[in-house]
């Protein structure tokens, strides 16, 4: 307990320990007198008495003798410090005066010289990477991690395959994910199925969030709520993270959203999003009325003749393809449609 926090120096420790011999010799005095009255033959309640008072004095006198061997943030409370060091002494008699004693004077004659530290000095690490020009690095394609996911021998290789996918479009990177979930590893399938697992717990949280706001929403509320309810169901049919049934519960929620949405208060966003969902859903010709009304409503021809292209070649009119796409501005355009537009034209 004391010696490394006190500021009193040995000389005047042992000055003021020669300065209350008498004290001391008192304080041992009483306590032996007091213990040698108990040692009579027949001691009685008039014994114990005279025992616990000449106990009590010889407490209260060790602890003024220790008091000033305690460390200085001892010292400052002396009533204290003085009462706990009474107590532990009367707690216990006899014993607990020489335990005292022996503990404060070992304390203050044999130091720790060595202390412990709580933490451990170590080297700074090395970053195991270090800052990359990312216009240097391999932009991933959906063919390249495919080809690596179905030829590379090593596992590694096909788990660095998935992490890469973080770098791709959602889209892709679901349709290799999945491709993934069929791999002979054990390692490789359970990533896929983690990340496959994450995205669509996003999607479904914001969805099921939409839905609570919606129940609660008011009527200048609902419509900005609905939009984007109908564009998170439309992203869990377009991304894939929907197959088979699911997929079609969620396009045909998305559709009667956006049903409801072009009769109350209609912007062109939601007619091609409508568009959209009614070509997934193989429903051509409300397709195309929707993507006309988008442009009636004033959306831009780059946004719709793209889809519109993409109608009449399903109805094999390529007539109707050169002509949808001869109407698209070429610097109003996405980058990936460039080269279709260059090879139909």
């Amino acid at each position: 307990m004391p010696g490394n926090g006190s500021s009193i120096n040995w000389p005047t420790r042992v000055t003021c320990a020669m300065s209350s011999n008498w004290l001391f010799l008192l304080a041992a005095g009483l306590e032996l007198g007091g213990v040698s009255n108990l040692l009579v033959a027949t001691p009685g309640s008039a014994q114990l008495l005279a025992y616990l008072v000449a106990h009590a004095m010889a407490c209260a006198l060790l602890s003024m003798v220790l008091l000033p061997f305690l460390p200085e943030r001892y010292r400052g409370q002396p009533l204290t410090s003085a009462a706990f060091l009474f107590t532990l002494q009367f707690a216990v008699p006899f014993i607990g005066s020489v335990g005292v004693v022996v503990g404060i004077l070992l304390a203050l004659y044999l130091p720790r010289t060595d202390r412990e530290l709580p933490w451990q000095e170590i080297r700074i690490p090395e970053l195991p990477f270090t800052p990359v020009d990312m216009s240097q690095q391999v932009v991933y394609s959906q063919g390249g991690l495919q080809q690596v996911l179905r030829e590379a021998s090593d596992p590694d290789k096909r788990l660095k395959a998935l992490m890469a996918t973080r770098q791709m479009n959602e889209r892709d990177a679901i349709a290799i994910l999945r491709d993934a979930l069929r791999d002979k590893v054990d390692d490789v399938r359970l990533l896929a199925y983690s990340m496959l697992e994450q995205k669509e717990k996003t999607l479904a949280q914001r969805a099921s969030q939409l839905q609570l706001a919606l129940a609660n929403a008011s009527d200048t509320d609902a419509v900005s709520v609905q939009r984007r309810l109908a564009q998170v169901w439309w992203e869990m049919a377009y991304l894939g993270l929907a197959q088979g049934g699911l997929r079609g519960y969620y396009l045909n929620s998305a559709r009667g959203m956006l049903s409801d949405l072009t009769r109350r208060r209609a912007q062109h966003g939601d007619w091609r999003l409508l568009g959209r969902v009614e070509l997934a859903l193989g429903h051509l010709p409300e397709a195309e009325q929707a993507f006309r009304q988008g442009l009636a409503s004033g959306a831009p021809e780059a946004l719709i003749m793209p889809y519109l292209a993409e109608l009449a070649f399903l109805r094999r009119d390529f007539e109707g393809v050169r002509a949808a796409l001869s109407r698209c501005p070429a610097d109003q355009l996405h980058p990936s449609i460039l080269p279709l537009i260059e090879a139909w034209l």
